[in-house]
């Protein structure tokens, strides 16, 4: 009688990437919410803070990219998994400060029209 024993749990997926795991899918969501954003942008009247909103959203999906990546990245590569993680948790995190202050910036803009 061959018995299998109960899986342990991988031992390459530590309990520091388990962050990671979490970053990856909401990077990718925020990347797709600045996208519809800048589309939504153009329904602003055009005032020259709409052209700074565009720009701070196609730099806010650039930093959402990068976190997105580099948490793959440290999902993929165990040995630097921490050290990819902690830089895509920081960059993940201006990310959304940026994303707040774009939110600012065109509540108020709609709110002044």
């Amino acid at each position: 009688m061959n018995q299998e024993s109960p899986q342990t749990p991988d031992t390459s997926h530590s309990k520091a990437s388990r962050l990671a795991d979490h970053i990856l899918p909401s990077s990718a969501t925020m990347i797709g919410v600045c996208m519809t954003v800048i589309s939504l942008a153009h329904l602003i009247p055009k005032h020259s803070i709409s052209r700074h909103v565009n720009d701070l959203l196609a730099l806010d999906s650039l930093l959402f990219l990068s976190s997105a990546m580099l948490s793959y990245f440290s999902i993929r590569r165990p040995m630097l998994a921490e050290k990819y993680e902690r830089l895509a948790d920081s960059i993940f995190l201006i990310g959304l400060a940026v994303m707040v202050v774009v939110g600012f910036v065109v509540a108020f803009e709609l709110m002044i029209d």
